[in-house]
C-alpha cells in the first residue's frame, strides 16, 4: 500500500497523517521512527493520525515561553553553563584577568537609606572598581548592616571577557538564535531595580549566584505610570516598593490583588511575560543572566516608543544639564536625536520599513490556547511552576518591611526640585500610552488615507 506522510506540529506534538489510511505497518513505522529518532511514538491514532509527542525538551520550553500569560518559575534548572560552574569568587577572579586593563568596570552605588523615591539610576554614584574590590567591599560585611549598594547590571554580553561566558547559550529554552544578545546582573544586597516593565520582548530570566526578589503584577494594574526618568522601552512606575512611606501603605495594600512574588535561588529560570511590571531586589550577593526574546509585535511598538522619545526630548534640548540628568536616564544622555528630522528618519524606518536591516529572528506569541499551554505543563519533562496572586498576609508582611527603611535612618542627600510638578505632570500625561495610541491611530489614519488619494 502506498501512501502519503504529512507532518504538522502542534503544541509541543508533531501529527503524522496518511492519506487515508487508519493504519500503518510495521516496516513503515519503523522507517518513521528512524527519521523522527528524537520523538517517542504514543500507542494511539486520533483521526488517522500516529501522534508522535516531541521530545525535544527546547521546543516544549519555546512554545511555553511565547504562550505562558502568568510568571513561571522552572527550579534548579540544569543549564549546566561551563562559566558558572565554580564560585561566584572564582567568576571574578576570572573577570579581574582577562579583562582590559585599562577600563575597570564601572558600578552604580546608592546608599541603602535613600528613601524618598525609587531609587533612581540618576541618584546612583558611579565607582570604578575591580571586581575583588568589590567583593571585599560589599560582599565581607556578613555582620555589619551595609551603608551602600553597588551594581554592575544591564552588561551587554560583548562588554565581557568571553571566559566569564562560556557555555552561555538560550538554545536549550528554544531559542538557538540569541546571537548573544543577553545581559548579565551583578549586585550586592540591597541592589535593586525600580518598578517598570519592559515594552519589549519575553524576559527569561537565569539565576547563577545568590538570590534575588521578583515581585510582579500583571499589565493592568493601576500603577501610576510614568515616564521620567525616560528610558527607551522601559515604562516605570512612581510606586517606591523598595521602601513604601509608612502614612501611605493602604495604597500600596490595593495592590494586593495583583501581586505576584518568587525569591530566585541559584540556577533558578523566571519567564516573565510581556509587559508584567516587576520590582526587583537582591536579598544576597547575586549574579543573573537575562535574554528578552524579540517578538514580531515588537516591531509595532517601536513607533510608539519613538513618539515618547520626541515628547521627552522636546523639553530637554537648550535646557540645562541638571534637567536632562532628571528627564533622562544616564543610558540615554549620550542618545538625543541631533535634530528632528534625524529623529524622523528613524519614524519613517520604523513605520514603512520595519524590517529592513532587522537581522534578529522575531516570534509569534499566543498562538496556543490556554488548555494547549496546560496541556504541555503537564507533559514537559522538568518541573515548572506557575506563580499564582500572593496571600495577603504575605504582600502585607513585605511592604511593611520595605516600610521600615524609612525608620532605620535617612539619607542627607536629597534631590534639588530641578522641574515643577505641573511641568512633569504634563510630559507624562502627553507620553501615557492612551495619548500615543491616539496620535498614532490618527497617523496611520491619514497615511491610508494619502494612499487612496
Amino acid at each position: 500500500m502506498k501512501f502519503e506522510l504529512k507532518f504538522t506540529r502542534q503544541c509541543g506534538a508533531i501529527y503524522l497523517t496518511t492519506d487515508g489510511a487508519s493504519w500503518l505497518n510495521r516496516a513503515a513505522t519503523a522507517a518513521v521512527d528512524k527519521q523522527l529518532s528524537r520523538l517517542i511514538a504514543l500507542p494511539f491514532t486520533v483521526d488517522n493520525q500516529i501522534v508522535y509527542m516531541a521530545t525535544d525538551l527546547s521546543s516544549q520550553l519555546r512554545d511555553i515561553i511565547l504562550n505562558t500569560h502568568v510568571p513561571l518559575v522552572l527550579p534548579d534548572f540544569p543549564i549546566n553553563w561551563e562559566c558558572f560552574d565554580d564560585s561566584l569568587q572564582n567568576w571574578c577572579t576570572r573577570y579581574d584577568q582577562d579583562a582590559n586593563v585599562d577600563s575597570l568596570p564601572a558600578f552604580e552605588s546608592m546608599d541603602v537609606t535613600d528613601c524618598e523615591t525609587p531609587q533612581w539610576e540618576r541618584k546612583r554614584k558611579r565607582v570604578k572598581m575591580t571586581m575583588q574590590k568589590f567583593l571585599h567591599n560589599f560582599t565581607m560585611t556578613v555582620d555589619k548592616q551595609p551603608k551602600e549598594w553597588a551594581a554592575y547590571q544591564y552588561v551587554r554580553a560583548h562588554d565581557m571577557p568571553p571566559s566569564c561566558l562560556s557555555g552561555i547559550d538560550f538554545k536549550c529554552f528554544g531559542f538557538a538564535e540569541h546571537q548573544n544578545d543577553y545581559s548579565l546582573w551583578l549586585g550586592s544586597k540591597g541592589a535593586n531595580t525600580p518598578c517598570h516593565y519592559d515594552t519589549y520582548g519575553v524576559n527569561v530570566v537565569v539565576q547563577a549566584y545568590g538570590s534575588k526578589s521578583w515581585l510582579l503584577f500583571p499589565p493592568e494594574t493601576p500603577l501610576q505610570s510614568t515616564r521620567i526618568p525616560y528610558e527607551e522601552s522601559s515604562v516605570y512606575c512612581l510606586e517606591n516598593f523598595y521602601a513604601p512611606e509608612p502614612d501611605k501603605l493602604q495604597h500600596y495594600e490595593q495592590f494586593q490583588e495583583h501581586a505576584y512574588h518568587c525569591l530566585l535561588q541559584p540556577g533558578d529560570v523566571l519567564i516573565v511575560p510581556r509587559q508584567w511590571w516587576h520590582y526587583v531586589e537582591a536579598v544576597s550577593t547575586s549574579l543573573s543572566v537575562n535574554y528578552w526574546v524579540p517578538l514580531k509585535s515588537d516591531l509595532d511598538l517601536t513607533f510608539d516608543e519613538l513618539l515618547v522619545k520626541h515628547v521627552v526630548e522636546s523639553f530637554v534640548k537648550g535646557e540645562s544639564n541638571a534637567l536632562k540628568q532628571y528627564l533622562l536616564n544616564p543610558n540615554q544622555l549620550d542618545e538625543i536625536a541631533e535634530s528632528a528630522s534625524s529623529l524622523f528618519s528613524q519614524f519613517e524606518k520604523a513605520v514603512l520599513k520595519p524590517n529592513l536591516d532587522n537581522k534578529r529572528k522575531l516570534w509569534d506569541t499566543d498562538y496556543l490556547t490556554e488548555s494547549e499551554v496546560l496541556q504541555l505543563l503537564r507533559s514537559v519533562r522538568v518541573h515548572i511552576r506557575a506563580l499564582d496572586v500572593m496571600p495577603k498576609e504575605a504582600y502585607s508582611q513585605l511592604i511593611t518591611d520595605n516600610a521600615k527603611r524609612h525608620t532605620q535612618g535617612r539619607s542627607e542627600r536629597k534631590e534639588d526640585a530641578i522641574i515643577s510638578s505641573t511641568l512633569e505632570q504634563l510630559i507624562n500625561s502627553m507620553c501615557a500610552p492612551r495619548c500615543i495610541a491616539s496620535i498614532k491611530q490618527e497617523f496611520f489614519r491619514r497615511l491610508k488615507q494619502m494612499d487612496r488619494s
